[in-house]
């Protein structure tokens, strides 16, 4: 037979815990590991950003690297990754070596597979810019291509869905060589613009396009040209 006030005391301990459980909510997410812990074997960080790119209160940890072997010409390999915690786990949720975000006219990759392409890659900006302004900013890479001389820079600009899917906003290249500048919530494309007897060091022209938010999606918003001087 139960005593009552065994039942009193079981009753108040069960609605102590309840209340301690609803205060506390869920487990934080388990604090970023240093970044030489997160890219892969063989490869050494280059460039850190973070940045909660879908939305849900964590912030993903987005990471550059290079091989810390070389090939023949002494060319480290390049790596461009994303990761997030899922789980309850950090591990990788994008490499830029295997497909691109599909979407905004993007080639299939980001990063060629070892021996394809030109000379060299490497990846010349990453940034985090909240181009609309909603608190859930985008990825910001540029691809820059070589050879004997410098190749196209790309232009990538990433989102990242609430489900964790990326996709590419918008994608630009030049043919030869340029710079990217983020300007609080605007960025910068400038390149040199190639007349048919121009010399690869020299393009007569130079443009600089702004890119932001139109109110609609990211887009290319003014564009300035002018002599190369």
């Amino acid at each position: 037979m139960s005593r009552p006030g065994l039942l009193v005391v079981a009753a108040l301990t069960a609605t102590t815990l309840a209340c301690r459980a609803e205060v506390s909510g869920p487990s934080p997410p388990p604090p970023a590991p240093p970044p030489d812990r997160l890219v892969r074997p063989g490869a050494t960080p280059v460039e850190t950003v973070a940045g909660d790119l879908d939305g849900d209160g964590v912030e993903e940890v987005m990471i550059s690297s290079a091989s810390v072997a070389t090939d023949d010409l002494g060319i480290a390999t390049p790596y461009l990754e994303v990761f997030d915690v899922r789980d309850g786990r950090w591990g990788r949720v994008f490499d830029a070596t295997g497909s691109a975000p599909p979407g905004g006219g993007a080639p299939l990759h980001m990063l060629a597979a070892a021996g394809a392409g030109f000379v060299g890659q490497s990846v010349q900006a990453l940034e985090v810019v909240d181009f609309a302004g909603d608190g859930q900013p985008e990825m910001v890479v540029g691809i820059a291509n070589f050879g004997a001389t410098a190749g196209p820079l790309e232009l990538w600009i990433v989102s990242m869905g609430d489900g964790g899917g990326l996709t590419t906003e918008l994608y630009r290249a030049t043919a030869r060589g340029g710079e990217i500048r983020v300007e609080g919530d605007l960025l910068r494309f400038a390149y040199g613009v190639y007349r048919g007897r121009d010399a690869g060091c020299c393009p007569s022209r130079r443009a600089v396009e702004t890119i932001g938010w139109d109110g609609e999606g990211i887009a290319v918003i003014a564009l300035r040209r002018s002599p190369n001087r």
